[in-house]
């Protein structure tokens, strides 16, 4: 039969907190191991005799707590290999913040039996003296997780070993990332003991006071929390019978026009640099999601946590280079694989064939012209390098100057060469969308920029002649080009 490890829980405070269980069993060892002496209840057993070896030496060499832990358990795992039994004691509950008993159940458990022996928890404290049930809600996180942890604000929550200043510190600035700087804080100390003591302060004095190492910061429910929760919440509001009246009138179709508008605000924000604009722009625009995710639940069609759960698995099945087996070394591969892979999500030849030019209709033209090309290429129909498409430009231009002559297909004509143009972008890697866009905000600044030389001159612009104006619009290309535009 294998050897037992008995992992003991001491509870929170001192023996008095000690199931009776628990303490006859430490007594009755000839040995007992401690994850640390540095506990009231280890204190008091060494006062009444009980011989206990603690693995305080090992926090005192190792420079992580990953290498303090993996210490410990091989530690155990030999004295395993001697005894039959061996009593291993932990502060508060062993499967309440405890490290170490996880790794005992990834790393001994499979030899040996391991048999937990629960006791009160820090936890337990902390309603006691603050008050609350825990059915209401409440999330423990380690302070190493607050940066990935998901707030909602709806619940209490439990940062524990928070153990000095330093580490205060950085819970400081991590909650103050998405709760108020005033919200209030409770930092609860040596709850049970003698010592116990609690201060109520605003999280920006959090880490004024004293820590150590049964130190725990507690945050009560607050509905000032940022959070992508807080936003889905606000918009149930302003759609609610006791909501906004226009939000309320709402729907999918009104608010084209404002998706459009925020998605161009967006990207002219980004044009000009506007780091501040656009991160105002991207909550309107992220505003617009969630709006039309709230109808859709009130519509009974899908609800946001589905608009969630879709790119998600998306992103992830798309991804199979990062999330899966699969290589992908360059962007380009990431292409060919993001490719695949949406092909073989349509569900049939059928589908394929009548989703192959599966654009938007309200794409603007030069994007779908640049799409469209992109598709057939990928499956043969293209030039194999520039001088295919160079030739079409200047094809189908000729074609325009005869379409203008006869008076007849002019318009035809004029759209063939937009295409070729647009092709032959692709070959030279630019974004035609993007070129003609800033062609136009040139044109803009030049333009705005003879007007005002005009005025300098003393000369209304609107009264000049098309070739006096050509000669600002030149003073003004060439100051643009020197740098002079100021």
């Amino acid at each position: 039969m294998s050897s037992c490890l008995h992992v003991i829980g001491l509870g929170p405070a001192g023996l008095e907190q000690l199931t009776l269980g628990n303490y006859r069993r430490i007594c009755s060892a000839n040995k007992v191991f401690a994850r640390t002496a540095q506990h009231p209840c280890v204190q008091d057993l060494v006062a009444e005799g009980v011989c206990i070896e603690s693995f305080d030496e090992i926090y005192a060499k190792e420079n992580t707590f990953e290498e303090v832990y993996e210490k410990i358990i091989e530690h155990l795992r030999q004295e395993l290999s001697k005894s039959p039994e061996v009593i291993y004691t932990v502060p508060g509950h062993p499967m309440v913040a405890e490290k170490t008993v996880q790794l005992i159940g990834e790393r001994l458990a499979q030899e040996y039996e391991v048999v937990i022996h629960p006791a009160m928890s820090f936890v337990d404290e902390i309603f006691r003296v603050l008050k609350f049930d825990p059915i209401d809600g409440v999330s423990i996180i380690n302070y190493s997780a607050l940066k990935d942890f998901e707030h909602t604000g709806r619940e209490w929550l439990i940062v524990p070993q928070v153990y000095n200043k330093l580490i205060a510190s950085e819970v400081k600035l991590d909650l103050m990332e998405v709760y108020p700087d005033d919200a209030w804080v409770y930092v609860v100390q040596a709850l049970g003991t003698t010592y116990e003591h609690i201060d109520r302060l605003p999280l920006y004095e959090m880490d004024h006071g004293e820590y150590d190492h049964l130190t725990t910061i507690v945050l009560p429910p607050n509905t000032e929390v940022t959070s992508f929760n807080r936003l889905a919440k606000v918009m149930k509001t302003l759609c609610s019978e006791g909501g906004c009246a226009w939000d309320r009138e709402q729907t999918h179709e009104s608010l084209k026009k404002y998706l459009i508008e925020e998605s161009y605000e967006v990207i002219d924000a980004i044009e000009k640099q506007d780091m501040y604009n656009l991160c105002e722009e991207l909550g309107d625009l992220l505003l617009q999601v969630v709006f039309h995710a709230q109808i859709a639940t009130e519509a009974g069609t899908f609800g946001l946590k589905d608009v969630l759960r879709e790119v998600i698995q998306k992103m992830i099945r798309r991804h199979p280079h990062v999330f899966g087996e699969e290589r992908a070394e360059t962007a380009d591969d990431v292409i060919v694989t993001w490719d695949k892979i949406k092909l073989k999500e349509k569900q049939s030849e059928a589908s394929k064939e009548s989703d192959f030019f599966s654009d938007p209709k309200g794409l603007p033209a030069l994007m779908l012209a640049t799409s469209t090309q992109r598709k057939v290429g990928k499956i043969g129909f293209d030039w194999s390098d520039i001088e295919g498409p160079w030739a079409k430009v200047l094809e189908e231009l000729k074609e325009l100057e005869n379409a203008l002559a006869d008076e007849v297909g002019i318009r035809e004509e004029f759209g063939d060469l937009l295409f070729a143009v647009v092709n032959l972008s692709r070959f030279l890697k630019l974004d035609a969308e993007e070129v003609l866009r800033d062609t136009i905000h040139k044109f803009q600044r030049r333009f705005l920029k003879m007007v005002e030389l005009s005025k300098e001159n003393g000369i209304d612009f609107e009264l000049l002649s098309l070739e006096q104006m050509d000669v600002f619009w030149e003073k003004a290309k060439s100051q643009e080009k020197s740098g002079n535009m100021e």
